[in-house]
């Protein structure tokens, strides 16, 4: 079925992907959209090619409302969508190095994106231990940390690193033969194969390479005989002394039915977190993103932009592209009065918790001072009030381990660390402890309303 596509369909299709991600989450847009091709617009019928017959199965049976809206919503017409499954067949919606092949002759499927190399990313106090330690794994796999797990909130640089470990091996490669894909692919592959029975094909996949790195390792979450295949795939990889990095919203333990052996394993190695970024980091992130894009801000746009986007780098992307582009359109030079019409109503504001706020409620509630939670003393009667008010710190604002150690009477970063886990462990043990965190949390909640 071959048409020269228009400009206005070109556009059109530019601006449904736009709707569809702002309808599903960034994982299933990389999973199920990314790799869809429009093939033309007849005047009741649209013709979209996919690239199996499995992706149009699933695309009929879980996302054709989400598809039909976003058509109707930027076409104004209800078109009747026909999918067509690409006769070549595309490449599986994954990533590898094969051993002995050169960078260049690789095809990048879209979700790689290139600019998420080491040299873009900005280190501050919320990522500089994943950011070594990513380092660590590209330059040299299997004897740094292995495995390497890191966790944090969306949006914060997880899949960034991740890709910037492939991107580096895909250029030192050196013979060394990697995979990158989501754990929703890897789930997905599971589901397809056990219709086609090709297991063997499905395991030499995943088990005979060097690197192996998967983005959002918590969807496994979601099937308990999938945990079971990927258990076995970690133990041959990992016999081998072959990498795996692997990346999650939450720590293992909080992964939500998942085995413990399979959290045994995941400390085997390294697991590191990264925390939102403090003020300054965002505003030098915001400053980075801006020369990607070719953007001259000031820094009191950088500044708003910080005060007033919500912590996630990835929304600072978005609200970056919109800029860009209405100022493209509309001819406008960016400056602070731009950038708050631009950006509101699409952007979240900030609402986090005041740590004042924090240390008022913990203060009240235990029966302490506040020169005693900043005091060096380390009766339990104080010291428990003073790790649930850096644990709640962590939890419900927006600052660095480095400023809550600060606020709490310049103390050192790893002590806020040690006091987060430590709260985190008595809650899973003790009820009372439990009962005290959720009502100190609706208070604050309360107040923040």
């Amino acid at each position: 079925m071959n048409h020269q596509l228009s400009a206005n369909e070109k556009q059109t299709w530019i601006l449904f992907q736009e709707k569809i991600k702002e309808k599903v989450s960034p994982q299933q847009f990389t999973t199920w959209f990314v790799n869809l091709r429009l093939i033309k617009f007849n005047t009741k019928e649209v013709y979209i090619n996919v690239p199996n017959s499995f992706c149009m199965e699933w695309l009929e049976n879980n996302y054709m409302e989400v598809i039909s809206t976003a058509l109707s919503e930027v076409t104004n017409t209800n078109y009747k969508i026909q999918f067509v499954v690409d006769s070549k067949g595309f490449q599986e919606h994954t990533l590898s190095i094969q051993r002995g092949s050169h960078p260049s002759d690789e095809k990048n499927p879209g979700y790689i994106n290139k600019n998420y190399s080491f040299d873009n990313f900005l280190v501050g106090p919320c990522n500089r231990l994943a950011h070594a330690a990513a380092l660590a794994v590209a330059e040299s796999p299997g004897t740094a940390y292995n495995p390497l797990f890191i966790h944090g909130p969306v949006g914060l640089g997880k899949t960034h690193l991740l890709q910037a470990i492939f991107l580096q091996l895909q250029q030192r490669s050196g013979g060394r033969n990697a995979l990158y894909l989501p754990c929703e692919s890897f789930v997905n592959h599971y589901i397809s194969t056990i219709k086609t029975g090709d297991w063997d094909s499905f395991r030499n996949k995943y088990r005979q390479i060097d690197v192996l790195l998967i983005d959002d390792v918590h969807f496994l979450a979601n099937s308990q005989s999938t945990r079971e295949e990927f258990f076995h795939t970690f133990n041959a990889l990992y016999t081998c002394q072959k990498q795996i990095v692997l990346s999650s919203d939450c720590p293992p333990e909080e992964i939500p039915t998942i085995e413990e052996r399979l959290v045994s394993r995941f400390r085997w190695g390294l697991i590191t977190r990264i925390d939102p970024p403090g003020f300054e980091t965002s505003v030098a992130i915001i400053q980075r993103k801006t020369s990607l894009l070719n953007m001259e801000i000031s820094y009191d746009v950088a500044r708003y932009l910080a005060e007033h986007a919500t912590s996630s780098i990835r929304e600072i992307e978005g609200a970056l592209t919109n800029i860009s582009r209405y100022a493209a359109i509309n001819e406008n030079k960016i400056d602070l009065n731009f950038v708050k019409q631009v950006i509101r109503g699409f952007i979240k504001q900030k609402n986090y918790i005041g740590i004042e706020e924090i240390f008022n409620t913990v203060t009240k509630h235990f029966g302490v001072q506040l020169s005693q939670l900043h005091s060096k003393r380390k009766f339990k009667s104080i010291t428990l009030p003073r790790q649930v008010a850096m644990y709640l710190a962590r939890k419900l604002t927006n600052l660095s381990l480095e400023e809550i150690g600060g606020y709490m009477g310049g103390r050192d970063h790893t002590t806020v660390m040690h006091a987060d886990e430590k709260i985190r462990k008595l809650r899973k043990q003790d009820q009372n402890i439990s009962a005290t965190l959720r009502k100190l949390e609706t208070v604050l909640t309360k107040k923040q309303k």
